[in-house]
Parts: C-alpha cells; sequence; structure tokens
C-alpha cells in the first residue's frame, strides 16, 4: 500500500546536459577506483544511420569547471547495457558494454552473420582528456545483448568461479529476432592475461551457466529479473557449480500481454538485513516482502522462496496498447544512515500523457508489517535510467536521471536531458516546545543543488513546504501552487518581480505561473499546495479543517522522531492562555502554533515565524495594534469561506478604539477600510512606512512597529451580534483559513 503521496513536487534539480539527440542509459562512473565523487557516463540507443555518442560527464566538484564537463569516448551501433571495473589493475576503471544490438527486438542484429550482441570494453586512458575515443576490445558476442524496455540486456562484473579475476556476467533479452518464448543464455566471460602483457586480457573465455532456463531477462544484479520472475544466481562454492532460486514469480501473466514476471529488481537492507525487501516492477510497482523479518538475513534468505510474499504498493498502468510499462527502471537508494533504504523508480512518460506517467518517483517504506510505503515525486522528466550516488557529497545520495528518447520507438514531449534531485536536506529541524524550529542555510550557501526543501505540514488540505532556492536558479512549480515568499525576491514566468510582501496596502496573488527565478541574494518561500484528495474549502465545520491538518514531516533520519510524532491542533482561542483570550469568549477563533525559522549560521538571524488561523462567518479577529512585541505580521489566505474576508484597518493616526463598538457593522465601515484577501492572495504593509523604503516600518519608542488598528474580519460582518451563540450551524458556516 502507498500512502502520503506527494503528487507535485519541488525539484532540487541540477541540469547535466540537454538537450540530447535521444535518451537511454546512464551510470554513476567513479573514473579511478579511489574516487570519491562520481562522474557519469550517459547515451541513446542511437537510431539507424545515426550512431551513438558514448559520453562521459566529470564531476565539476572539486574541479575549476562550473558545469559538467562532456567528453565523446566512443561512439557506437545500439549500444543496450554496460558497467565498469578496472580490468588493467591501473587504478582506472574501464568500462564494458555491449552494442549491435540492431534497431529493435524484432530486427536484431544476429551474432553470427552481423557482429550483433556485442560486448566490448573501453580502455581508460587514465585521464579525461587524453584521447578523443577510449580503445575498445571486443569481448564477445551474443544475439539480443540488450532488451525492450530500456535495460533489457545487463552486465553485471564480480568475481563468480574465479575469486582472483573480475569475470562478466552478460545476458542478452532474448536469443533471437521477434522470440519471446525460447530461453536466452547467461553467460559468463573470464579475462584471460597473456605473459606479454600481463596486465590487459588477451582474450575471453565464455561459459554458459544457464542455457536454457530464463526467458525474456530485463536486468540483474544480485537478482535476475525477467518472465520467470525475481530470480536468484549464485555459485556454491563447495561445488563450484551455478545454482539459482525463484524468490518469486512476479507479475502474473495476463491476456495477451506479453511482457509478465520482472522488469527490474534491486534489493534493499531493512536494519541490519542486507536483503531486507525487494523492490521490482512490471506494469505495477511490487515488492517482495518477508513475513518474518527475524528469519535468515542477507543473501541466505534469497535461497528461501517461502519466507517472500509479494505485495503490489502502487499500479501506474501501462503506456500503449503494446502493454509498455510506464515504469523503465528500479534502484535502491543506498544509505547506511537510514534504518531501512529506499527505492526509486524510472517512469518514461508519454504518449498516455497523464503527469504522474513521467518522472522519477521513491518509495520509503513506513512500516513493512502493514505494507506501507510513501511516494515522493523528485522529478517530472522523463526518465528511462536512474544512476543513484553521492555526486556532490559522498555522504548523501543523489539520483541523476536520463530521459527516455529512442526515436522511432518512443519519445516524450520534450528533448532528452540529464539531471540530477538532490536528497539530501540542509534544513535542520528541531522539537520547541509545541512548535518547530527550522534552521535553513543562506541560499548562496547551497551548494550542487537548485533548492532544498522540507515539507512541513498540510493546513486545511493544503501542503506546506519550507523551499530555499538558490541565487537566480530556476525552479519549475505546479500551476496552481502558491508561493509565499519569507527572504529574498522571486521573478515570475510572466517577468514580474515580487519579494516578502506586495506594495502597502495592496494585495496580490501569489500563484507561481509554473515557474519561479531566485533573485541575486536567493529566496526562502514557503510553498503551498493543494493535497492530492483533499477538500481545500469553504469548510462549514472545524472538524473538515482539522481532518485536512496534519504533520507531513518527512520520515527520515533528517528529521527527529519527536518531531514527526507532533500533531498541529487548531485551538480555540479563548482557551489559549493569552492575558486578552478572554476577549474572545464564544468566537469561532482558532490557533495554530507554530513553525519559527532562523537561518543557520552563527548569526542565527530569525526569518519569520508562522502560524495559522481560522475564524467563523460574520466575525472579527478584534482590532489590535502589536504595540507590545516588536514584529511585523501579513495575511497569507488559504480559504476564503465568505469570498469577501480580510483585512481592516483604521487611518493611521487613529488613537481611539472602542471595544465595544469595534462588534458592530456600522462603527467598523465607518472607521476602517476593507481589504479583501481571496484564497492564495496575501497583502501588503498596513504598517506605517519609513520614507525612502517600500516596507521597512516606522517605530514607536519602545521599539515596536508602528500599526494602526487593524484586524481579519470575515465575510457578512455584522449580520449578526456578536459574539454568536449558538454558533452558525453547518448549513450556514464558511470559515476563513490564513497564515500570518
Amino acid at each position: 500500500m502507498c500512502r502520503g503521496c506527494h503528487p507535485n513536487t519541488v525539484n532540487s534539480e541540477d541540469l547535466v546536459a540537454g538537450p540530447l539527440p535521444d535518451g537511454y542509459w546512464l551510470e554513476a562512473f567513479p573514473f579511478s577506483t579511489n574516487a570519491t565523487l562520481p562522474d557519469l557516463i550517459g547515451y541513446g540507443l542511437g537510431f539507424s544511420g545515426k550512431p551513438s555518442a558514448i559520453r562521459l560527464f566529470q564531476t565539476p566538484n572539486g574541479t575549476s569547471s562550473s558545469g559538467w564537463k562532456m567528453t565523446e569516448i566512443q561512439i557506437m551501433e545500439f549500444p543496450v547495457g554496460m558497467t565498469y571495473a578496472d580490468l588493467t589493475g591501473d587504478g582506472f576503471n574501464d568500462i564494458i558494454i555491449c552494442d549491435r544490438y540492431g534497431p529493435g527486438m524484432n530486427e536484431l542484429w544476429d551474432s553470427d552473420t552481423n557482429n550483433g550482441g556485442r560486448v566490448q570494453w573501453l580502455r581508460n586512458p587514465g585521464t579525461s582528456d587524453a584521447t578523443p575515443y577510449w580503445e575498445a576490445h571486443e569481448i564477445g558476442r551474443s544475439t539480443g545483448m540488450h532488451r525492450l524496455e530500456g535495460r533489457l540486456t545487463l552486465l553485471s562484473t564480480g568475481h563468480f568461479t574465479s575469486l582472483g579475476t573480475t569475470q562478466i556476467l552478460a545476458l542478452p533479452i532474448i536469443p533471437a529476432s521477434g522470440d519471446l518464448t525460447s530461453p536466452a543464455p547467461v553467460i559468463v566471460y573470464t579475462p584471460v592475461y597473456s605473459g606479454e602483457s600481463p596486465n590487459i586480457p588477451a582474450s575471453w573465455e565464455k561459459s554458459v551457466p544457464f542455457a536454457s532456463q530464463f526467458r525474456l531477462i530485463h536486468d540483474v544484479k544480485l537478482l535476475k529479473a525477467g518472465r520467470e520472475g525475481v530470480v536468484l544466481l549464485w555459485v556454491d562454492r563447495g561445488t563450484g557449480q551455478w545454482k539459482y532460486n525463484i524468490v518469486g514469480t512476479g507479475l502474473p501473466k495476463d491476456g495477451n500481454n506479453p511482457y509478465w514476471g520482472s522488469g527490474s529488481v534491486d534489493i534493499a537492507r531493512v536494519e541490519d538485513d542486507e536483503a531486507g525487501y525487494i523492490g521490482f516492477h512490471g506494469n505495477t510497482v511490487a515488492v517482495y516482502l518477508k513475513d518474518n523479518q527475524t528469519a535468515a538475513k542477507g543473501g541466505e534468505s534469497l535461497k528461501d522462496s517461502s519466507l517472500w510474499r509479494r505485495v503490489v504498493i502502487d499500479n501506474f498502468g501501462p503506456l500503449s496498447v503494446d502493454h509498455t510499462g510506464t515504469i523503465h527502471h528500479v534502484a535502491t537508494i543506498k544509505d547506511s544512515k537510514k534504518k531501512s533504504e529506499s527505492f526509486a523508480i524510472a517512469c518514461m512518460g508519454a504518449p498516455v500523457g497523464k503527469p504522474e506517467n513521467q518522472g522519477v518517483y521513491v518509495y520509503t517504506p513506513l512500516n513493512l508489517a502493514n505494507n506501507e510505503f510513501r511516494r515522493t515525486k523528485v522529478s517530472d522528466q522523463s526518465a528511462g535510467h536512474l544512476a543513484v550516488a553521492g555526486f556532490t557529497n559522498p555522504a548523501a545520495m543523489d539520483i541523476a536521471s536520463i530521459s527516455y528518447y529512442v526515436p522511432g520507438y518512443h519519445t516524450g514531449p520534450d528533448p532528452p536531458s540529464i539531471r540530477i534531485n538532490s536528497l539530501s536536506s540542509t534544513i535542520s529541524v528541531t522539537k520547541l516546545g509545541k512548535e518547530v524550529l527550522l534552521r535553513v542555510p543562506r541560499p548562496k550557501e547551497i551548494l550542487g543543488c537548485q533548492v532544498v526543501q522540507m515539507p512541513l505540514v498540510m493546513i486545511a488540505g493544503r501542503k506546506l513546504t519550507l523551499v530555499v532556492v538558490r541565487p537566480l536558479a530556476t525552479v519549475p512549480f505546479e500551476c496552481y501552487g502558491g508561493v509565499k515568499i519569507i527572504y529574498g525576491t522571486i521573478t515570475l514566468a510572466n517577468g514580474t518581480s515580487r519579494g516578502v510582501a506586495p506594495p502597502a496596502n495592496t494585495v496580490s496573488t501569489t500563484q507561481s505561473q509554473g515557474r519561479i527565478q531566485a533573485g541575486e541574494e536567493g529566496a526562502v518561500i514557503i510553498l503551498v499546495e493543494p493535497a492530492h484528495n483533499e477538500l481545500q474549502g469553504p469548510f462549514s465545520t472545524m472538524s473538515m479543517i482539522s481532518e485536512g491538518t496534519k504533520n507531513v514531516f518527512p520520515q527520515t533520519s533528517d528529521v527527529p522522531a519527536d518531531v514527526r510524532a507532533m500533531t498541529f491542533p487548531f485551538i480555540k482561542v479563548e482557551e489559549l492562555p493569552w492575558p486578552n483570550s478572554q476577549d474572545f469568549k464564544d468566537f469561532e477563533f482558532y490557533n495554530l502554533t507554530g513553525f519559527q525559522v532562523y537561518f543557520n549560521d552563527d548569526a542565527m538571524e530569525k526569518v519569520v515565524h508562522i502560524q495559522a488561523w481560522t475564524l467563523g462567518l460574520r466575525e472579527t479577529a478584534r482590532f489590535h495594534r502589536h504595540d507590545k512585541d516588536p514584529f511585523c505580521e501579513i495575511h497569507y489566505c488559504i480559504s476564503n469561506g465568505g469570498g469577501n474576508g480580510g483585512m481592516r484597518y483604521f487611518d493611521p493616526d487613529t488613537e481611539f478604539l472602542d471595544m465595544e463598538k469595534e462588534l458592530t457593522k456600522d462603527y467598523v465601515e465607518s472607521k476602517s477600510t476593507l481589504l479583501p484577501v481571496p484564497d492564495m492572495h496575501e497583502h501588503g504593509p498596513l504598517w506605517k512606512i519609513q520614507a525612502g523604503y517600500a516596507n521597512r516600518p516606522q517605530l514607536n519608542s519602545n521599539g515596536t512597529a508602528a500599526y494602526p488598528w487593524h484586524a481579519w474580519l470575515s465575510s457578512e460582518f455584522g449580520q449578526s451580534p456578536l459574539p454568536i451563540v449558538p454558533p452558525l450551524g453547518p448549513d450556514v458556516q464558511k470559515y476563513d483559513v490564513w497564515l500570518a
């Protein structure tokens, strides 16, 4: 079961390269065996008459480069899968790659007649700028060394039957063009070194441990994914013989769908069990779980199929009538700091055209005993293959992805690209009494990504996420999301610039218009977005608001357990321990506290304090001037119940307020000005402003801001005597909800 779905995205997304001519494979590639940060290898399949360029993208970290430097290291026809190993012992990783697959599964290039299904290794020259093309050396050939949807043939290196030698496990997808039913061989290539060049493979021995057991092979790591399902392959150290076990049969056969079993697979750790669960896909997102987590662990547990049960946690459906699955690749996010590892999926996208069918999602286990995972979308871009590594910090995992873009077969609406989504958070979270303290980096201190973010809370059906945006970074948002600026400036898609508030005594929309660009100092914002399947108003009861209000801090080690356990109730103001709380007796006026945001450097400069309020129809939050505590506030409307609620303010020079008459319509309308604040809008400063400044407040003698009398009043104010006893019933009531 997948819960806590996040339908929209705040992208910590950096572009590595784009637009590209095509896209298919992406691999995190440590250039040397002691590399701290990996580079990337990326390429497409190419197409008839247009070979593919194998590209090395060098990490900019630790170099003088301002971006990922691209070098073409080889040109190949229809390359598919790759892996890497140091085959020469010189400390630099070489690339093992298969090519000459052919235009498609029904047009495979035969290994005997057309040099098809070739496996080669590319020798690393030892410096990324040495030669335009790396030396290519053939290893072997087998028709169909590839796969239909992207990772149809996979290469895996390791010490299988020869403990002192790196061997290559190579798996064709099918044995011949169009043959989805016959078994494909599982091949092991072992290098043979000669005396003349003891460090360079002179030839390769080929063995076939499984010639007739497996069909439509789609992926292989420790496990193989294919028509038989999820299969463990291993070598019995006692006998030296290859063995296998079908851990689970995967997706059942269904009608005319030619694809069943499993398409891609990876293993995830749970606490001290390195084989805690298995993430895999067919046309669904599914996992294999153990009913007894205290039973066998690690690789031994994979040899006993009875321990595992299949659980479907999500279903994106097929992309086309040909049963091409939305999902193309699965990869575990290795992180020793987390109690349980998450996994990510790559979704191809078009032609169905549903936004959820394209992008990169992360699935995080919440409660394995109850089959619960949380789904989070980290990229909206088409993805065919993932590379998970610490690209900017070896201690923090990122997800790199490449668009699935194969001309003549499947292309998305956007030009293909390679990008990196950062999963690391530099936002510190601490429980502070009944509130949460958030310490954020200054925007200019963000390294390696465009933004850092932290989901906070859902209030009245709208999710609030704290986002820090790097200076001049451009970030895409859903058009219906709102952006509340709490530091810095942004420019909207239409060229309009905004700061922390609109001009004084005005109201402005906060909708993002699809994207924003931060100003020269960057920006800190609150993203306000409608939560999936939640009511956004109007609300006729407080219980409706409470049902749409919940803690959404992520279940990660970045967030303490006491913060994740917090609830955020709306408390009636008359029940709060405030000196004037009884002024609101029998008022439908509620408060939700709150969040303190500071910069996390030595200055610990306060950015903002955020809390939420609700007020019933025909009521007032009562006029006040903030003349005891030094702060300024802007009201951001989440839901304007009656449509005409908003701020009222007196003439700035009015000193006296009649506290009895302020509850009457005639007095209020004659003394104050109404500034209606619709949904997803905010108002500008109501305080007195220093001459020559846009919003800097004049100060009273005690250091407080010079405010006029002001208050939030809901729609239809004055149509009922105050307080309204009994409160309005749900057939009439419409609550306002706002942030301040």
